[in-house]
């Protein structure tokens, strides 16, 4: 598949800071880890900081156990803060944020208010290089039609005080994803890349089925998945769900 072979992490890692946002379930926490252990990989200095204040959500700190040995170097607020919903970070972080000579990778929330908690580090960012990356999965409330994608671009924009670069495409719908579901995502996300002037860097997929992206033209990157599916709700004793 050539878009596979198109995927370059070492023109991704010229920048100080890589920013990953993305509204609930568009696997924006997946894609930094997976690209912080391909930076690792390469034997590139780099940090991976985990800022998603939405407690709710999957965070990075929620999987320290499955990429431990990867040996990431990770930033992450105290376990005592893990349930708070505060934009709240110890002063270690700030330093780690103005460490010279690392590509720092952040995992920020995707909502206006997980957004604006790093609002308070633009100085910093833009003082250096940065892209901010917008993750897009179109089989997910509040980015599924091009005008939602719009709204949730600027509502991040607004809060965060930063510009997003670049969007990423990892439309799915876990195992039950097909070419179609994808190909359809980035008809709809390319429209807005174009509207917008904002280009998609790359599309996303799960290592086993990276044949779903056959016929879309955007470079690829393979995912290990980490971040575990919801479990079904309510089974009840028999093994039969209720609600």
């Amino acid at each position: 598949m050539e878009e596979l072979r198109k995927f370059n992490i070492d023109g991704l890692a010229v920048k100080e800071f890589l920013i990953f946002g993305g509204r609930i379930g568009s696997g924006k926490t997946e894609i930094a880890v997976n690209l912080a252990i391909k930076i690792k990989q390469r034997k590139i200095n780099s940090i991976l900081f985990d800022m998603d204040i939405v407690k709710p959500y999957v965070r990075i700190r929620d999987i320290k156990k499955q990429i431990n040995s990867y040996n990431l170097s990770i930033v992450s607020p105290p376990d005592i803060t893990r349930t708070l919903d505060l934009p709240i970070y110890p002063p270690y972080i700030i330093g780690s944020l103005m460490e010279e000579g690392a590509v720092k990778i952040l995992d920020i929330g995707g909502d206006p208010y997980g957004a604006g908690s790093i609002a308070q580090f633009r100085n910093i960012i833009e003082s250096r290089s940065y892209n901010f990356y917008f993750v897009i999965n179109t089989k997910r409330p509040e980015t599924s039609t091009g005008d939602e994608i719009i709204a949730s671009l600027k509502a991040v924009e607004h809060a965060s005080r930063l510009k997003v670069t670049h969007f990423i495409l990892n439309t799915n719908l876990r195992w039950e994803t097909t070419g179609k579901i994808v190909r359809e995502g980035y008809d709809i996300l390319k429209e807005v890349s174009v509207k917008m002037d904002i280009p998609i860097a790359f599309g996303c997929v799960d290592k086993a089925h990276k044949a779903v992206f056959d016929g879309v033209s955007v470079p690829v990157l393979p995912l290990e998945l980490f971040v575990k599916p919801l479990p079904e709700l309510n089974k009840n004793s028999n093994g039969k769900s209720s609600f």
